[in-house]
């Protein structure tokens, strides 16, 4: 039987593996462009306003893109340069380039070009690129490289003369880049091959490109044969006649050669970074070198200067320029180091090298102007970080905040364990500072801003919640727990789809309630004859009092209104109170600085006081109804029954409310929804009210050369008898140097270049030039910002309406001016842009698709934004967000212009959301029953009518509600079937009776797609499993030691040779941590003439080269740990052997005697001893048990420890293993051995059968079990109980590296799941029947399917099926990938999977994809092999199905439209998707 599958992102990746910075939205703002596998994330840089405030990063957009992303080079092309801003040029695997640029008036992405070089003659040998394509922008723009398949090089030019764009006819010739061109490396130099690295450099009038590369080919086993085979060649791009001549060349360099540095001004030339040794080159310099570590002269004949006393291994370093000649490189182990290129004359003369500090594990790196500079890591959080020299925090006066020791960056960064944590709370901030002065370094380093990353994910499991109280109705009751980052990084990761309340009280007593309202007025004193009202306390004032909190809860229901107090703990009614109660409440609200209760009912409005007192009661009418309301201070909107609205206005005065005069435009067409919003962010600003903006238009778009005022000022190459005028963006000036012979503007370029410096935008940021200086720009932006949100900022009014017509229109208040028109928001299209001109458009037709709109603040803290939220007839929601655009002259019907200043200068653009409601419409019923009454006359027909009209007279049901400071966030809650909430990215909440409850905020980050929780460990987590019996999770840690190589009697076989080997000034193997760090921290190295054997520097001293290393290989010493999650604390350890690794953890249910079920949870532990090569591989099998003890006094969650029951050595690693019809099947090397645990004391083997080469993943379902091997694919063994004997049913032919196996089951069906290493999920089945599995030894391939993240775990769950769905018992499979993201495999039925089929043509045919990616191609098979067979697809792309939902209705019913079904159907189908892994 077939199955039907579909494939969906669950949590996007989040470890961020490129960076950049340029000004790519903004002129005046510098923006963080990042990389995370597949997703594209554009991030403002927000320098503080005031001098107690830290920078932040605040996201402007984020793109899911159709490829894997491997490089970002920012460019200033002659469309995007005329507006002050950069682009940024893309490149994907394998050989693809695409150009975007940001849209003014959409607030996104567009795709300017798409440039494709996978062409069959380009391929050759290769099936793919198997070095990633590394995109390399020239410093001065004029052109960008792309390297791929090998020696291939596409060169992408850039027009330069942007008036001779204008001049020209051809339309071709107005594009802002040239033809590109393909080209072979061995055009240049016949010896080019196998690239390492190549990059422009600076100072050159041509595009200078050096290229490092290896023309011979060599390891560190042929040292004695073969060592420096790296060579260099620096060549000069003449793109006009495509021609290369070479400049210089020098060979011989290492052979660990890794990268090459381009060096800017003054220093010029380039660094070549090898993995013991930095080299600086340059034209008409014979080169020098420093070895910075023991290795370096061993492995190279090159001169070096050793440095042994560092130890520094830059194999997989990261750098970023702090100045033009310093340099701070990040080592793989978090070591910071930087190094001072020291320069006599016009010559370098030396290196300065300083260790930093301790930080974590990078993986790229961006400057961001003088004194900051951005980490990205895929192992652990991204940082923003500030940095300084004590010489200049000195000069500063001292700041609240304590800048963090660079010494002690690492507690910062990776969290402190108890013990630290309970240290630290005594020091005081003079000891902290004191510490911090006391360091070695110079360098301070302070973190600002940090981006929570979740990955690398190596293990996930799914344990129950734990919690101090049982609540059964709040769903769901798991959590999925994954063990994520490496080294220090480690930690637990809590992913929760679902938000989990605190429960403060609980009750049931209120039942049957429809709306609930929270209030606080503030009570009227009268002193000496003075009338005064009190002061609403803080809550932070720690007298223990709740004056500030909300004393009235009323409740509406049905046909009542319940008006409660709270007395203490308790909620009391509230006697004699002069409340409305005869009927529901419309809404509550209050008045005049919360001095007065708004009760707004049917029959018209109540005024309050504190006392619940009446002091003015305002009726509306007796033929009107009261149906929404709208209470904002000082203005009450009501919304009638009949369409219709009135605007009240509150007096601070004498406390009164009037009646407004209605302006005839409010009631011309029936009102569908309105609401009033109270702009605090300065964010509904009008033409004439928004200078900095404006100022930015007007001097990019009216003189585009007035972009000096953006820049640095302008200075142009000088050319023999010709002035041209070009814009030149704002490194021009570092590249070429002033005009000759202009002796002013060359001291002015040095002051520039001396004193401040950032990166280089296309460079990935990791060489400084002259900053972006914006000073009258910045001076406005910064004006603008004096006022920080929600301080001092005197508030706005305007007024939304959605009307019949589906028109959206916002007015000014009290004037009711119109200041934003927009026809046809019924649509819910992309943008929303103002439109001045009301034409005489036609109803889309489309109105009831809106039933509810709001407008609201969301956000944290300083970071708020005014989102409008709408939501439609059938509960889903959609949210746009605001963002400044200044409208183009338009014409009115006569021809004349239209004055546009008091018109608002904003739109709104829609954000996407992946949340899908199903709810069935309450108005289709009456529809129905309205068309029966029309054509039917009975009695039974005209009663339904009037009922039908009874309800349109009552409340509407109000299920936008926002909220403000809950946990520090401000935002909005959706009631419904689908409840959730809508703050940051946070979403999704239980359903339940009434609850009291608070938002938990500790340790949970909320800015995330989900809500997580982030456990640090401050070590390696490489195993997480969950013991059901003890509700404890037990995890695999990990710390690195030295490596050393031991005989068999445990003696290390180097020490005697070792002992004498040490370079001078170095420590010992063996010299503690303590003892090393003692040694000097800084050293300057001189430049001096260097023999390979023997050497004297300049002081006389004789220096050898050392015959042994400085430092040794690193290995893992592992530890169990048994976690409890309630605390997340470590309750108890297992320490394991020396060299001992686990291969394989699993909770596995065995047969027992201590269970009347016969069976018990035991925690099986699979290790390896990693000896080396010459010791022969062994493991051993443990059998743990968790039993409970006493809990120590002050610590209940110590109520449980590991008790080893059996340990077993094997021949062989541990490599998988899993529980079978309870027994315990283990995979020891080439064998799969059955094991009985017989009296919880012996592990004896019943059954076995030999696989192939090496078991990395092994699932069980009933008596089947799925092998996947590294190198051979999948087996399917079946296992038989009397007798005992394991069975081989089927396998996979096909080569694939299979990483991890798990399966999907429906019904009857069985699917098994395969990873491979090449990022691919496969789907295969075992169809005996199948005449192409030739009686079942051939397992068929049933789909194939590229994921774009390589996946390390995989589990199995059941699905979760909507209630009245036909479907049957299902599983589906949740993965954990390597970019920190979870994915899943879900079985479909055929019926919607042949619709989605169809909808997935339709939306990649129909739908622009950002940068103009292809879906399909993107999610086909990837090999590196030939494939013996087509790939057979099969699966379904969820991610690209979910763009639906963010589709216009007129697309959406468009597209349904085509394939024979209707939309309703269609968010069905997707609404059971997106709840079928809601287990947690």
């Amino acid at each position: 039987m077939s199955m039907y599958t579909l494939a969906k992102e669950l949590f996007p990746p989040t470890g961020i593996e490129r960076v950049v910075r340029c000004n790519f939205v903004r002129p005046d703002i510098l923006n963080v462009i990042v990389s995370k596998s597949t997703v594209l994330e554009i991030y403002n840089f927000t320098e503080p306003a005031q001098a107690d405030q830290l920078p932040r990063l605040e996201l402007v957009a984020s793109y899911r893109l159709n490829g894997i992303i491997t490089s970002i080079g920012v460019i200033r092309t002659s469309s995007s340069g005329q507006h002050g801003l950069d682009s940024i040029l893309v490149s994907f695997k394998d050989a693809k380039m695409s150009l975007l640029e940001w849209s003014f008036s959409n607030h996104c992405i567009v795709t300017v070009s798409i440039h494709y070089y996978e062409r069959d003659d380009y391929k050759q040998e290769f099936l793919n690129n198997s070095h990633p394509t590394e995109i390399r922008v020239d410093p001065s723009r004029r052109c960008a490289v792309l390297a791929f398949y090998g020696d291939r090089l596409a060169v992408l030019p850039f027009r330069q003369d942007e008036a001779a764009m204008a001049d020209e006819e051809d339309i071709s010739k107005k594009w802002p880049y040239l033809p590109s061109y393909v080209m072979t490396l061995s055009d240049i130099d016949i010896r080019i091959k196998n690239v390492i690295d190549m990059v422009f450099l600076y100072d050159f009038f041509e595009p200078t490109l050096a290229i490092l590369f290896s023309p011979q080919q060599t390891w560190t086993g042929r040292l004695a044969v073969r060592k420096d085979t790296c060579s260099l060649v620096v060549v000069s791009l003449d793109i006009t006649h495509k021609l290369y001549p070479i400049i210089y060349s020098i060979d011989n360099l290492p052979y660990d050669c890794t990268k090459v540095i381009a060096v800017p001004k003054p220093i010029g030339g380039l660094l070549v970074v090898s993995a013991n040794a930095l080299i600086h080159l340059d034209q008409g310099s014979t080169g020098l070198g420093v070895a910075v570590n023991g290795y370096g002269p061993m492995i190279t004949d090159y001169p070096l200067q050793a440095q042994h006393h560092f130890d520094m291994a830059l194999e997989g370093s990261n750098h970023v320029f702090l100045a033009p000649d310093q340099i701070l490189f990040t080592l793989r182990n978090g070591d910071m180091y930087v190094v001072e290129l020291q320069q006599e004359g016009r010559s370098l003369s030396g290196f300065k090298i300083e260790k930093a500090g301790t930080s974590m594990q990078t993986s790229c790196k961006c400057s961001l102007g003088p004194g900051y500079y951005f980490v990205g890591s895929r192992y652990s959080d991204s940082m923003l970080i500030k940095y300084s020299t004590k010489d200049q925090v000195k000069k500063k006066k001292k700041r609240a905040s304590i800048p963090i020791p660079s010494m002690d960056l690492e507690d910062e960064l990776y969290g402190q364990d108890v013990e630290a944590m309970e240290q630290q709370t005594d020091k005081s901030k003079d000891e902290i500072e004191s510490a911090m002065e006391a360091g070695e370094s110079k360098w301070q380093f302070e973190i600002c801003d940090t981006l929570t990353n979740t990955g690398p994910i190596l293990d996930i499991d799914i344990g129950q919640r734990a919690s101090n109280e049982s609540h059964s109705g709040f769903p769901p009751q798991h959590e999925l727990v994954a063990a994520t980052g490496s080294g220090q990084n480690g930690a637990l990761v809590v992913f929760q789809r679902n938000i989990r309340p605190d429960v403060i009280r609980s009750t049931e007593a209120l039942a049957g309630s429809n709306a609930l309202w929270t209030v606080y007025c503030r009570k009227e004193i009268i002193f000496e004859g003075v009338s005064q009202f009190e002061s609403r306390q803080s809550a932070t004032t720690g007298d223990g009092t709740d004056d500030s909190y909300d004393k009235l809860l009323i409740v509406s229901r049905e046909t009542s209104t319940l008006v409660l107090a709270t007395s203490g703990d308790d909620l009391r009614q509230l006697p004699n109170s002069q409340f409305y109660s005869e009927g529901p409440t419309v809404a509550i609200g209050t008045l005049f600085e919360e001095t007065r209760i708004v009760q707004v009912f049917a029959g018209g409005i109540r005024v309050l006081n504190a006392d619940c007192r009446i002091k003015q009661l305002v009726p509306i009418g007796e033929h009107l109804s009261i149906v929404a309301a709208s209470i904002v201070d000082p203005y009450i909107l009501l919304q009638l029954h009949d369409g219709s609205a009135l605007l009240l206005r509150g007096d601070a005065t004498t406390k009164d409310v009037t009646l407004l005069s209605q302006p005839s435009i409010l009631n011309n067409l029936p009102i569908k929804s309105c609401c009033i919003y109270a702009d605090t962010l300065n964010t509904m600003l009008t033409v004439k009210e928004a200078p900095t903006m404006a100022f930015l238009r007007s001097s990019v778009t009216n003189n585009p050369s007035s972009l000096t005022t953006l820049n640095k000022k302008q200075k142009s190459t000088k050319k023999p008898k010709k002035e041209t005028t070009r814009i030149i963006d704002d490194i021009d000036l570092d590249l070429y140097g002033p005009e000759m012979g202009d002796d002013e503007e060359d001291e002015e370029s040095e002051e520039e270049a001396d004193t401040e410096m950032g990166p280089a935008p296309g460079t990935n940021g990791d060489v400084p030039v002259g900053d972006i200086d914006m000073e009258d720009v910045q001076s406005n932006a910064k004006a603008s910002m004096a006022n920080p949100e929600g301080k001092s900022v005197q508030a706005t009014h305007w007024c939304f309406i959605y009307r019949a017509d589906g028109a959206l229109e916002i007015y000014h208040l009290p004037d009711f001016k119109e200041v934003f028109f927009f026809p046809h928001f019924d649509l819910l299209p992309e943008v929303l842009p103002d439109a001045p001109v009301h034409q005489d458009t036609k109803p889309a037709g489309h109105a009831r698709e809106i039933s509810e709109m709001i407008v609201v603040n969301m956000g944290a803290e300083d970071l708020k934004n005014t989102y409008l939220v709408v939501r439609t007839y059938r509960g889903n929601i959609a949210v746009y967000k605001t963002y400044q655009h200044f409208p183009t002259n338009e014409l009115d019907s006569a021809g004349n212009p239209i004055d546009l200043s008091d018109r608002l200068a904003i739109r709104f653009r829609k954000v996407p959301v992946d949340v899908v409601a199903r709810e069935t419409p309450q108005d289709e019923e009456d529809e129905r029953t309205h068309l029966q009454a029309m054509d039917n006359d009975s009695k039974d027909a005209i009663e339904r009518e009037i009922r039908r009209q009874e309800r349109r007279r009552q409340r509407k049901p109000r299920n936008l509600i926002p909220f403000t400071d809950v946990a520090g966030y401000e935002g909005l809650f959706v009631l419904g079937a689908s409840p959730l909430w809508i703050m940051s990215s946070g979403r999704g909440l239980p359903r339940g009776n009434l609850r009291i409850s608070r938002l938990p905020s500790e340790d949970i980050h909320y800015d995330m797609p989900w809500p997580i929780r982030k456990v640090p460990m401050k070590k390696a987590v490489r195993h997480i499993k969950y013991h059901p019996t003890s509700q404890t999770y037990v995890a695999v840690t990990a710390v690195l030691d030295p490596f050393i190589v031991k005989d068999e009697n445990n003696v290390a076989v180097h020490d005697a040779a070792t002992a004498g080997t040490n370079a001078p000034g170095a420590p010992a193997a063996g010299t503690p941590v303590a003892d090393a760090t003692k040694l000097p921290s800084a050293t300057t190295v001189a430049a001096t003439s260097i023999t390979p054997n023997g050497t004297t520097d300049t002081n006389g001293h004789t220096k050898t080269k050392p015959d042994g290393g400085c430092f040794h290989p690193n290995s893992e010493r592992q530890t169990l740990e048994l976690v409890s999650p309630v605390t997340w604390e470590t309750v108890d350890r297992f320490e394991l052997n020396e060299y001992e690794i686990v291969t394989s953890i699993e909770t596995v249910s065995l047969e027992s005697s201590q269970d009347a079920s016969g069976r018990k949870k035991f925690i099986a532990v699979g290790t390896s001893y990693i000896k080396g090569e010459d010791s022969a591989m062994r493991g051993t099998i443990y059998i743990f048990d968790i039993i409970d003890v006493v809990p120590e006094p002050d610590n209940p969650q110590t109520d449980h420890k590991l008790k080893l029951l059996h340990s077993e050595e094997v021949k062989g690693a541990v490599t998988a293993m899993a529980a079978l019809c309870g027994y315990l099947l283990t995979c020891v090397g080439t064998k799969v051995v059955v094991r009985s645990f017989e009296d919880n004391e012996t592990l004896t083997g019943i059954a076995f059968i030999d696989v192939q080469i090496y078991v990395t993943s092994v699932k069980v379902v009933k008596s089947t079990i799925m092998l996947a091997d590294a190198y051979k694919s999948v087996w399917f063994v079946g296992f038989q109980d009397e007798p005992t004997k394991l069975v081989l049913l089927g396998k996979d032919y096909n080569p694939m590296e299979a990483m991890n196996v798990s399966y999907v089951i429906e019904n009857q069906t069985l699917h098994i799941v395969v990873a491979d290493s090449e990022k691919n999920v496969r789907l295969l089945q075992y169809a005996p029947y199948n005449v192409q599995s030739f009686s079942g030894q051939k397992l068929i391939c049933r789909g194939d399917f590229h994921v774009g993240s390589q996946i390390e775990a995989t589990i199995s769950v059941p699905k979760i099926v909507l209630s009245g769905s036909d479907e049957g018992i299902s599983h589906l499979t949740v993965c954990g990938t390597l970019d920190g993201g979870l994915c899943m495999i879900t079985p479909i039925p055929e019926k919607t999977s042949k619709r989605l089929a169809l909808l997935s043509s339709q939306i990649v045919n129909g739908v622009q994809h950002p940068a103009g990616l292809n879906p399909r191609a993107f999610r086909l098979l990837q090999s590196k092999d030939r494939l013996n067979s087509n790939p057979v697809k099969g699966i379904l792309d969820g991610d690209l199905l979910f763009e639906f939902i963010n589709l216009p209705a007129n697309r959406q019913k468009e597209m349904t439209k085509q394939i024979g079904t209707g939309v309703d159907r269609v968010m069905d189908d997707l609404a059971g998707i997106s709840v079928a892994a809601d287990h947690f």
